[in-house]
């Protein structure tokens, strides 16, 4: 069977484009941040009146740890098409609202983009994945592909709901493919097609030597809690990063010499890196490319936070009784959060420091979709056809996120931004001619999946 002839849906896109980037303006002027519930709802509401606006069905979903899930659906052909996003905003550091050229939630456009806190992430991918559904509408013809979509508004960054929702809801989110969040175009104008996540395992270590803190006179006698927690962080890893912790990456599937080769085409931009941290290298000695294979394949951990003793701005005299540290660990590919965390606490006991409480605060499993799968070809074609240029298969990715939660189907990440869109800082904005393209692209990939028998 022959892919649908999509010329009039893609007429359909050119036609309607100032309504859909309008729709996507409104939303962008919600502010939906996750301290907001008010706004974190009138988002999920909006999401949820479009997708009924464009001839589908949806829902909006209380759930225990999240803001309220939005589960749509637009029917069409047999195959389904299921579409992860996100509507909360500010997940990286969002940097001073005063450094914007406009308002951050004013979402207004200046020379062909689109400046808005979350336009970048998530909502631009977001709105493109309903409009290219809509496209179809508005050109007459019933969608070759049944598209779904699973929207989920975070309360806590490792989404703990997200599990149990989708066990839940299993019978409303099957698919023969997924697009994932998002991702962008590179600098050499080839969109980068994500092909995994890693996995967290977050915790929380803290220790207590004395039952309140007492006079440092008493240091040659009685033990501090910061010396303490401070030795047993060291007993984790080397100050240069490297983990101390036997069976750490134990489970961690081997990258192929075909990734290589594909992770060869990722750009990595060392010197921006480089500039941004204030550094002339990086820890290993590693060149850029390297570095560009290392930052996706190794899990890593890191020590995101220590706090213990008084810290006022004053001489005290005193022996901290309590410390506490937050543990980062990425995980890769093959890993698993559990193992990993009996191995932590394994070692610490070892290593004598079985005083030391750890606490899980977030965890999440890696996902990997294979680069051979016939969806990720499939994905690539369309992305050939809109893009007129070769797509970058990423099979790897430096992100972490809830993949895992829809392990066992293919998994593709496409987008509507690029690199320099500013996620992590002010003007956070999409080219709207991107947006144009990422909705033809999904278009192309709804035509090559309803032509597929």
């Amino acid at each position: 069977m022959s892919s649908p002839d999509t010329r009039a849906v893609l007429d359909a896109v050119d036609a309607h484009f100032d309504t859909f980037v309008d729709e996507l303006q409104q939303l962008c002027r919600i502010r939906s941040r996750r301290q907001e519930p008010e706004q974190m709802a009138a988002a999920a509401e909006f999401i949820a009146g479009s997708v009924r606006r464009w001839g589908g069905t949806a829902d909006i979903v209380p759930w225990s740890d999240s803001h309220p899930y939005v589960l749509g659906e637009i029917a069409g052909g047999q195959r389904a098409l299921l579409h992860f996003n996100h509507y909360d905003v500010e997940v990286e550091p969002a940097g001073d609202d005063a450094d914007w050229i406009s308002p951050p939630y004013a979402a207004e456009i200046h020379d062909g983009k689109l400046y808005a806190r979350g336009v970048a992430d998530d909502k631009g991918a977001l709105m493109s994945r309903i409009h290219a559904a809509a496209a179809w509408r508005l050109a007459g013809l019933t969608p070759p592909v049944t598209s779904r979509y699973l929207i989920e508004g975070k309360q806590w960054l490792h989404s703990p709901g997200l599990g149990s929702f989708v066990e839940a809801h299993a019978d409303r989110l099957t698919s023969d493919g997924t697009l994932w969040e998002n991702s962008w175009i590179d600098a050499n104008g080839r969109p980068l097609l994500k092909l995994s996540e890693k996995g967290v395992l977050y915790l929380r270590l803290s220790v207590r030597t004395l039952p309140r803190d007492l006079t440092s006179q008493n240091t040659i006698l009685l033990a501090s809690a910061t010396t303490r927690l401070a030795a047993a962080l060291a007993a984790l890893q080397r100050p240069d990063g490297t983990v101390l912790v036997p069976g750490f990456a134990d489970g961690a599937r081997p990258v192929t010499d075909a990734e290589r080769d594909l992770l060869a085409e990722v750009a990595f931009d060392g010197d921006f890196l480089r500039g941004r941290a204030g550094v002339t290298g990086f820890l290993g000695g590693l060149d850029d490319r390297q570095a560009a294979v290392a930052i996706r394949t190794v899990p890593t951990l890191t020590v995101a936070g220590f706090e213990g003793g008084d810290m006022r701005d004053d001489v005290t005299l005193g022996i901290p009784s309590l410390a506490r540290a937050k543990v980062e660990i990425r995980l890769i590919a093959g890993q698993d959060p559990q193992r990993v965390l009996d191995a932590v606490r394994k070692h610490l006991a070892d290593s004598g420091f079985s005083d030391v409480d750890v606490e899980v605060m977030a965890t999440s499993r890696p996902n990997l979709t294979d680069h051979r799968d016939p969806f990720v070809t499939l994905v690539a074609d369309a992305a050939r056809r809109v893009y007129g240029t070769e797509p970058v298969v990423e099979p790897y990715t430096q992100w972490i996120g809830n993949q895992g939660v829809l392990a066992g189907r293919p998994i593709v990440g496409v987008g509507v931004s690029r690199a320099d869109s500013g996620v992590d800082g002010p003007n956070e904005q999409i080219r709207l001619d991107d947006y144009r393209d990422g909705i033809r692209h999904v278009v192309e990939v709804m035509a090559a999946m309803g032509g597929t028998a």
